[in-house]
C-alpha cells in the first residue's frame, strides 16, 4: 500500500502488506480448502523472509503521524471488509514505531532476535571475536584456494542460484526434516521473487551475489542485501559431499565482511536468531561476535473468537500434517 502527494505527485509513505493462510504450511490446506482460506493473517514483512515491517514514511515529512494513521485506516478498512483476515503481524526493526503501533491498536506480543557484527573494526580485531574454531577454518578455507568472487552476470547466475544452490537448500530441508510439510514450505521461495531482486535490487547493489569457486567448481553462492550502513545476510546454500569439509561457508561470509569494511558498511545482521539458544543454527550466527538485538512483535487482531476456532479445528485435524 503507499501514499502519494497529489500536488507534488510523488510518494510519501508505503506500508507492506502481505496475506498469507494461517494453514498454508499444514495439509489440512490442501485437503479442506474451503475451510483453510476461511483463516488468513496479515503480514509485515512476508512471513518467509528476514525483513522488518510496519509503515514507511520519511522522517523529514511533518505530517508523519497523518500519514501513519492514514495508511492504518487503509489496512483496518480492508482487513474488516475482507472478512477471512483474522490478526496483522508486524516486525518493527526500529522502535521509532513503538508509538505510531500503539496508538493505532497493536499490542506487544513477542520478541524475535537477530545478531549485529560491528564491522568498523581493524579486520584482525574483528576475527578475534570470532568463535576460535571459525577463525581456524577461515584460515585452513583460504590456503586451500578457494575463490570468492561477485556475480557479473545477474541474467544468467540469478537461474544459476535458482536451479541448482536454492534447490539444493530445499533438499537440505525435506532431509533434515524427514519432508515435515510445514518446515519444508518456509523454504519454498518462488522464482519470481529471485527474479524482482535481479530486476530491482542487484542493479541498484542493494542485493549482490557472491560465489565460492574450488578447482572450477562453484560450490557456494551467498546473496546479501545493503541498505544504509548495513548488510543483511540473504540466502546461502553451499555443496556437501566431497566439497563439506571446505567451510566455504565461513569463508563467504568473512568475505563480505572484508569486502562491506572496504566499501564503508558497519554492520553485519546475521538475518535472525533461532528462539532456541541451544539449536545450532543459533550457535552458528553468535560464533562472529555479534551483539544481540531484540525486535518486538506486535499484532492486532480482528477475530478473536475465529482465532480460537481456527486452533480447535487444527488440534482435531493434526492428524492431516
Amino acid at each position: 500500500m503507499a501514499v502519494e502527494d497529489e500536488k507534488e505527485n510523488k510518494l510519501i509513505g508505503i506500508f507492506p502488506f502481505f496475506i498469507r493462510n494461517i494453514f498454508e504450511d499444514y495439509r489440512i490446506n490442501k485437503y479442506l480448502p474451503i475451510i483453510s482460506n476461511n483463516f488468513q493473517i496479515g503480514c509485515s514483512p512476508h512471513h518467509k523472509l528476514y525483513s522488518f515491517g510496519g509503515p514507511c514514511v520519511p522522517s523529514s515529512l511533518t505530517s508523519c503521524e497523518e500519514i501513519y494513521r492514514l495508511m492504518f485506516d487503509f489496512i483496518d478498512s480492508y482487513s474488516k471488509n475482507e472478512k477471512s483476515i483474522m490478526d496483522h503481524l508486524i516486525y518493527p526493526y526500529h522502535n521509532c514505531l513503538d508509538s505510531a503501533l500503539i496508538q493505532n491498536g497493536y499490542i506487544k506480543n513477542g520478541i524475535k532476535k537477530t545478531a549485529i557484527v560491528n564491522i568498523d573494526r581493524d579486520l584482525n580485531e574483528i576475527c578475534k571475536g570470532f568463535k576460535r574454531q571459525f577463525s581456524r577454518d577461515i584460515k585452513k578455507a583460504s590456503k586451500k584456494e578457494i575463490i570468492i568472487y561477485e556475480s557479473q552476470n545477474y541474467e544468467e547466475d540469478i537461474d544459476l542460484y535458482y536451479n541448482q544452490f536454492q534447490k539444493l537448500l530445499i533438499d537440505r530441508v525435506i532431509e533434515r526434516t524427514g519432508n515435515c510439510y510445514k518446515r519444508v514450505s518456509y523454504a519454498l521461495v518462488p522464482y519470481s521473487y529471485f527474479e524482482m531482486l535481479r530486476d530491482v535490487l542487484f542493479p541498484k547493489k542493494m542485493a549482490r551475489l557472491f560465489f565460492a569457486e574450488y578447482n572450477g567448481v562453484k560450490i557456494g553462492a551467498l546473496i546479501n542485501f545493503y541498505y544504509k550502513d548495513t548488510i543483511y545476510l540473504g540466502h546461502t546454500s553451499v555443496l556437501r559431499g566431497e566439497y563439506n569439509g571446505l567451510n566455504a561457508y565461513k569463508l563467504l561470509i568473512w568475505h563480505i565482511i572484508v569486502d562491506g569494511k572496504k566499501n564503508g558498511f558497519k554492520n553485519l545482521d546475521v538475518a535472525g536468531l533461532h528462539p532456541d539458544e541451544t539449536h545450532g543454527q543459533y550457535h552458528f550466527k553468535m560464533g562472529f561476535n555479534g551483539q544481540v538485538k531484540e525486535i518486538e512483535v506486535y499484532s492486532k487482531s480482528y477475530r478473536y473468537d475465529e482465532i480460537k476456532h481456527a486452533k480447535s479445528i487444527y488440534n482435531e485435524l493434526r492428524g492431516l500434517k
